[in-house]
Protein backbone atom coordinates (compact mmCIF):
# COMPACT_ATOMS: atom_id res chain seq x y z
CA UNK A 1 0.00 0.00 0.00
CA UNK A 2 2.99 2.33 0.87
CA UNK A 3 4.64 1.51 -2.26
CA UNK A 4 1.53 2.45 -4.57
CA UNK A 5 0.96 5.53 -2.84
CA UNK A 6 4.37 6.60 -3.01
CA UNK A 7 4.36 5.84 -6.73
CA UNK A 8 0.63 7.89 -7.19
CA UNK A 9 2.41 11.14 -5.10
CA UNK A 10 5.43 10.80 -7.59
CA UNK A 11 3.54 10.39 -10.57
CA UNK A 12 1.62 13.35 -9.34
CA UNK A 13 4.58 15.58 -8.32
CA UNK A 14 6.18 15.12 -11.94
CA UNK A 15 3.08 15.35 -13.70
CA UNK A 16 2.44 19.38 -12.23
CA UNK A 17 5.72 20.42 -11.56
CA UNK A 18 6.76 22.35 -14.35
CA UNK A 19 4.17 24.80 -16.48
CA UNK A 20 0.96 23.38 -14.78
CA UNK A 21 -2.16 25.44 -13.84
CA UNK A 22 -3.44 22.37 -11.57
CA UNK A 23 -0.20 22.73 -9.11
CA UNK A 24 0.68 26.54 -8.87
CA UNK A 25 2.45 26.36 -5.44
CA UNK A 26 4.72 24.14 -6.60
CA UNK A 27 6.16 25.57 -9.89
CA UNK A 28 9.89 24.49 -10.35
CA UNK A 29 10.82 23.88 -14.10
CA UNK A 30 14.25 23.40 -12.74
CA UNK A 31 12.78 20.63 -11.15
CA UNK A 32 11.14 19.08 -14.03
CA UNK A 33 14.05 19.21 -16.25
CA UNK A 34 16.67 17.62 -14.23
CA UNK A 35 13.83 14.43 -13.10
CA UNK A 36 12.67 14.23 -16.81
CA UNK A 37 16.40 14.48 -18.29
CA UNK A 38 17.62 11.39 -15.72
CA UNK A 39 14.56 9.83 -17.24
CA UNK A 40 15.17 9.96 -21.15
CA UNK A 41 18.78 8.97 -20.01
CA UNK A 42 17.48 5.81 -18.08
CA UNK A 43 15.84 5.43 -21.25
CA UNK A 44 18.47 5.74 -23.41
CA UNK A 45 20.45 3.58 -21.51
CA UNK A 46 18.45 0.92 -21.49
CA UNK A 47 17.86 0.98 -25.01
CA UNK A 48 21.92 1.09 -25.55
CA UNK A 49 21.97 -2.17 -23.28
CA UNK A 50 19.46 -3.98 -25.03
CA UNK A 51 20.85 -3.11 -28.38
CA UNK A 52 24.61 -4.48 -27.23
CA UNK A 53 22.96 -7.74 -25.74
CA UNK A 54 21.36 -8.68 -29.04
CA UNK A 55 17.79 -7.39 -29.05
CA UNK A 56 16.41 -5.43 -31.83
CA UNK A 57 15.12 -1.85 -30.21
CA UNK A 58 12.03 -1.20 -32.25
CA UNK A 59 11.03 1.81 -30.53
CA UNK A 60 12.09 4.57 -27.88
CA UNK A 61 9.17 6.34 -27.02
CA UNK A 62 8.52 9.20 -23.82
CA UNK A 63 10.43 8.64 -20.56
CA UNK A 64 9.77 5.18 -19.85
CA UNK A 65 8.78 3.35 -23.02
CA UNK A 66 10.99 0.85 -24.86
CA UNK A 67 9.77 -1.55 -27.51
CA UNK A 68 12.42 -4.74 -28.45
CA UNK A 69 11.94 -7.65 -30.26
CA UNK A 70 13.45 -10.88 -28.47
CA UNK A 71 13.44 -11.87 -24.88
CA UNK A 72 14.49 -8.81 -22.56
CA UNK A 73 14.52 -10.99 -19.50
CA UNK A 74 18.03 -12.45 -20.73
CA UNK A 75 19.45 -8.68 -20.33
CA UNK A 76 16.85 -7.17 -17.91
CA UNK A 77 15.44 -8.57 -14.32
CA UNK A 78 11.84 -7.44 -14.37
CA UNK A 79 10.79 -5.29 -11.38
CA UNK A 80 10.00 -1.60 -10.90
CA UNK A 81 13.72 -0.50 -9.92
CA UNK A 82 15.49 2.03 -12.58
CA UNK A 83 17.95 -0.63 -13.60
CA UNK A 84 14.99 -3.36 -14.17
CA UNK A 85 12.20 -3.46 -17.09
CA UNK A 86 8.15 -4.18 -16.59
CA UNK A 87 6.54 -5.88 -19.29
CA UNK A 88 2.99 -3.34 -19.74
CA UNK A 89 2.29 -4.85 -23.62
CA UNK A 90 3.14 -7.73 -25.54
CA UNK A 91 2.44 -7.66 -29.52
CA UNK A 92 3.23 -8.55 -32.39
CA UNK A 93 5.11 -6.77 -35.03
CA UNK A 94 3.68 -6.88 -38.40
CA UNK A 95 4.54 -9.47 -41.16
CA UNK A 96 6.31 -7.95 -44.57
CA UNK A 97 4.17 -8.75 -46.99
CA UNK A 98 5.41 -11.46 -49.96
CA UNK A 99 4.81 -10.07 -53.22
Amino acid sequence: MTVEYIKSMYSKFTSTIGESSVNREIRRPDWMHIIRSQAFANLWYKSHRAHSNGLTVVRVRGTDELHVTGDWRTVFTEGRLTTQMKQKDQYPLPRKSAR
